[in-house]
């Protein structure tokens, strides 16, 4: 026959199991109700701010660059009859804006020589698909070849005889192309570089170019 103590001591054993078990269904309800608590709240809260951050990825980081030319030289600009021969080298540099991502181009960028609004001569800068990386300037010399197969309407051939008689010549370098960061926000790219080149003077003189801007501008119908 168990003894008092013994009874006690068995009581005393039952109460602590009892008294356990029922912090851990109090424990495991707390967590229950902690992580409810996470997916009801934070998980969305998380999405949401996930969401934002891509679209302000998507609408308000675009994508952006620079263009300057540092030099430009005119190697010859004659004309016979309506057709034009065009020579000229042009030092080119091109910034990517953004600090964080490469620009990606999704045409190619092409330099429209205009003269009048005519067109003189085309030359790819840069393939479809190069990288350009954050904040970096990328470098590059254009060269236009002689004789192209456009030709000046009459009032461009008339405004070409004005300025040959200065041997100043206003020039409108192009630049047209699209670019990308990678996240959907594709935009179009429209820069205009007004040059203003000289007839090469004989001698070992070298005409001094001042290094220009290219503007943003909107797409330009170009008269072939």
């Amino acid at each position: 026959m168990p003894t008092t103590s013994g009874t006690r001591s068995s009581l005393g054993n039952f109460s602590r199991r009892l008294r356990d078990s029922c912090c851990d269904l109090r424990t495991q309800r707390d967590t229950s109700s902690s992580l409810t608590c996470l997916f009801r709240y934070a998980f969305p809260a998380l999405v949401v701010s996930a969401v934002t951050v891509l679209l302000v990825l998507r609408f308000a980081v675009a994508p952006q660059i620079k263009a300057y030319v540092e030099d430009a030289r005119l190697n010859s600009f004659a004309l016979a009859g309506t057709r034009a021969s065009f020579s000229a080298s042009v030092a080119l540099t091109v910034r990517n804006l953004n600090g964080a991502m490469d620009i990606t181009y999704t045409r190619p960028l092409v330099a429209t020589f205009l003269f009048h609004d005519r067109r003189l001569y085309n030359v790819t800068v840069a393939d479809e698909g190069p990288r350009h990386k954050p904040l970096k300037r990328e470098a590059y010399l254009l060269h236009t070849g002689g004789e192209g197969p456009y030709v000046l309407d009459d009032a461009a051939a008339e405004e070409f005889e004005k300025q040959n008689a200065t041997g100043v010549f206003e020039v409108e370098m192009r630049l047209s192309g699209a670019i990308t960061l990678g996240l959907g926000n594709n935009r179009g790219l429209e820069l205009s570089c007004p040059l203003t080149l000289q007839h090469p003077e004989p001698g070992p003189d070298v005409v001094v170019f001042h290094e220009i801007d290219c503007e943003p501008d909107r797409p330009k119908k170009i008269v072939f």
